[in-house]
Formats: C-alpha cells, sequence, structure tokens
C-alpha cells in the first residue's frame, strides 16, 4: 500500500492506495515522488539504508553530456542548463535549499573543481577555462581563443592544470597541446596527482603522458590498448591511475613500473563490463562505477564487488561524485540532483 500526506497551507490531505505487488508500488511511489519534486518538494531521508538516498531535489532539465557539480565548504554547486543564452550554477546547501543561483558567463560548464586553499572554483564552461573567486563574487576568464573541442581543469595540492586547445596550462605555464579527431571524438583529459607535482595528460589513443609540473618535462608515458580516455583517477599515494575508457571499463596502471594490472573484483558485475561514471571516496576506501542507471560499490583496499543499487530518477546516465567518504553526490540527465548514502 502506498500512503501520500500533504501539507498545504496547514491543510493536511492523506491518500491511500494498494497495489498487487511490492515493485508496482515502489514504481508508484517512485512517480508520485517524481510529480512532487517538480513543484519544488524536497525528498529528505536522514535514516536511509545502504545504497538509498539522503536527498532528492529537482534542480530543472538535465543535459545528457554535461552534468557537473562539486561539493565546498559553501554549499554544492550544481550546474543546470538554462535558454540558449544563459546557464547557472545552484548553490544547494546539505538541506537540499536552493541558497544562491550564479549566472555564468558561458554555456556549458562541462567540469568544476574547488581549490580550498585559493577558495576559488576552477571551470570548464564550453571548452573555455574560467575562475571563480568566492570573496569577490566574481568569474575571470583564464583562456581566450580557441581551435578544436578540447579542454579539461584540474587541481592537485597548489597547482591548477587546464586546457584550451590549442595549449595547456601549468599554473601560469603554458604549454602546446595537440590532439586530432579518432572516430568523431577527441582524446583529452587531464589529471593532476593529488599532491600537484604530476600531471596525467592524455591526448593520443592509448597514451597517457605523465608531466612534471615543476618544469613540463615528461616522466613517462603510459601505454595500452585503450583507445581514448574519458577520465583519469589517481590514488590518494599516487601509486596508481585508474583509467575509464569511453564506451569502456575501468583499467588500472601502476605508476612505479607504469604496467597495467589486472583487479577483476573491481569489474562490474554481468555481461556488460562497460562504466558511464566512476569516482574514488578521499580515503580511497570506497569505489563506485555507474552503468547507466545503476551504481556498484566496491571496497577499494580489498578489491571486491559490495553491492550495487538503482539511481533513482534517472533516464540514461549520471555523473557521480563523493560528497564526504560514506556520501555520493549523483547529477542524472533527468534533472535531479540528490545524494546517497553509500557507507
Amino acid at each position: 500500500m502506498l500512503t501520500t500526506e500533504t501539507n498545504t497551507d496547514g491543510k493536511v490531505k492523506t491518500s491511500s492506495k494498494s497495489f498487487a505487488d511490492h515493485k508496482e508500488a515502489i514504481t508508484q511511489l517512485l512517480k508520485k515522488e517524481w510529480e512532487l519534486l517538480k513543484k519544488g518538494a524536497v525528498m529528505k531521508a536522514p535514516a536511509a539504508a545502504l545504497g538509498h538516498p539522503l536527498l532528492h531535489i529537482y534542480t530543472g532539465r538535465g543535459y545528457t553530456g554535461c552534468l557537473s557539480f562539486a561539493g565546498t565548504p559553501h554549499g554544492i554547486y550544481v550546474y543546470r542548463p538554462g535558454d540558449e543564452v544563459r546557464d547557472e550554477l545552484l548553490r544547494i546547501t546539505v538541506d537540499g535549499n536552493i541558497a544562491e543561483v550564479l549566472t555564468l558567463p558561458c554555456l556549458l560548464a562541462w567540469e568544476i573543481c574547488y581549490d580550498a586553499q585559493r577558495n576559488m572554483l576552477l571551470l570548464d564552461l564550453d571548452h573555455y577555462i574560467y575562475q571563480y573567486d568566492f570573496e569577490q563574487a566574481s568569474f575571470t576568464p583564464l583562456t581566450h581563443t580557441l581551435d578544436k573541442p578540447a579542454s579539461f581543469a584540474t587541481i592537485g595540492g597548489h597547482t591548477w592544470a587546464y586546457a584550451t586547445h590549442p595549449a595547456y596550462y601549468i599554473n601560469d605555464k603554458k604549454f602546446p597541446l595537440e590532439v586530432n579527431f579518432v572516430n568523431g571524438s577527441l582524446p583529452i583529459c587531464g589529471s593532476l596527482s593529488p599532491d600537484g607535482q604530476v600531471l596525467a595528460l592524455h591526448n593520443k589513443v592509448g597514451e597517457i603522458q605523465l608531466i612534471n609540473t615543476e618544469d613540463g618535462s615528461l616522466v613517462n608515458t603510459l601505454k595500452g590498448d585503450f583507445k581514448i580516455a574519458e577520465k583519469l583517477l589517481w590514488t590518494k599515494d599516487s601509486s596508481l591511475i585508474l583509467v575509464h575508457e569511453l564506451y569502456g571499463g575501468i583499467r588500472i596502471f601502476e605508476l612505479a613500473t607504469g604496467e597495467e594490472v589486472s583487479e577483476e573484483g573491481l569489474q562490474v558485475p554481468g555481461y556488460s563490463k562497460d562504466v558511464s561514471d566512476c569516482c574514488l571516496n578521499e580515503e580511497n576506501s570506497l569505489l563506485v562505477c555507474t552503468q547507466r542507471t545503476r551504481g556498484y560499490v566496491f571496497d577499494f583496499l580489498n578489491k571486491s564487488f559490495l553491492y550495487e543499487f538503482p539511481l533513482q530518477h534517472c533516464v540514461k546516465t549520471a555523473q557521480v561524485r563523493f560528497i564526504d567518504n560514506k556520501t555520493l553526490g549523483v547529477r542524472t540527465d533527468y534533472g535531479c540532483f540528490s545524494i546517497y548514502r553509500i557507507a
């Protein structure tokens, strides 16, 4: 039985409906919940079990390819597509309230990074890089010329690295960037090590360059039979790099040897090993991978699968990032931002 209680201007209304089985009841529950979310309600469940949402909030329509967000001490900043001339950043509190709406200087926030030391955001907006200063409440462009639609933004330690083709930058140092289309896609992503001393740069099929951020010299090149990497994740001790392959799964490279290592326990269970998105928590105890509308949680220390859970209010895909070591932020293509209890 599904029971719904609403309170409008002090008028409480309760309705109940019976269903043939539990699955049908859950389907109707999610449908009713979505109706209420779109009307401005916020779903809160502080006692939620593992793999269940603590929070749902409707942020507005989602653009499938661009679902960025970032946690900060000020709140969680979530990208919201607007009309053809204006997009926004929403500042959402832990209670699910939209506390602020910022108008972006460009469309399409592909990436949002927070720098706690500078108290700034580093953003990739339609392949141009901007910084947002919280104290000045202002956006400043860092790149101005775009040739091919290739870009990235990453922060590690005291270091910023970002790219707008035809160049990439490590702090204020500029370096040439070469990229070429491969079957309609550009191989481009970059990720700084946690201490900011090494930039992992992918701009060629099957290769990841490890670049010394102090002088721009090449430290090593990781090579594998992957094609295009969509995301690079460093472990906190900088001993491993996880490579999320576009239209593929997770590959793991050991920095000490430069070789790929096999971890069967970190493969998504089932026939397809493809991954839509992935993230590690800060202490590296948990890895979450998504496959379309489901999430898979792994014990990263012991390299073993723990459990899977559904991504609610999701059509095809979502972006995931840990908010802290035990909770996961999820931005879906259906226009929902959620926080799930993971541990």
